[in-house]
């Protein structure tokens, strides 16, 4: 599921920032990292999952482990 809205992340106790343009607002989602086998067969349920956040300012995307990001809405 996408977030309505931009939010900043936490990963390690550091704040994340883009690699390429050094801002740190970012559309998330989760995403499933499935291979073709795995869809051949149809088991991409067993497939694991990865965060995904994607720059606002220049699009850039970063993957994360989804257990070891925190997520924050200007309002939170």
């Amino acid at each position: 599921m996408a977030t309505s809205e931009p939010v900043w992340a936490v990963a390690g106790e550091r704040t994340v920032t883009c690699d390429h343009c050094g801002q740190g607002w970012f559309w998330s989602r989760h995403v499933v990292m499935s291979s073709s086998t795995a869809t051949m067969f149809g088991v991409d349920a067993f497939s694991p999952e990865a965060a995904v956040l994607s720059c606002t300012s220049c699009g850039r995307l970063a993957l994360f482990e989804p257990r070891a990001l925190q997520l924050f809405t200007s309002t939170s």
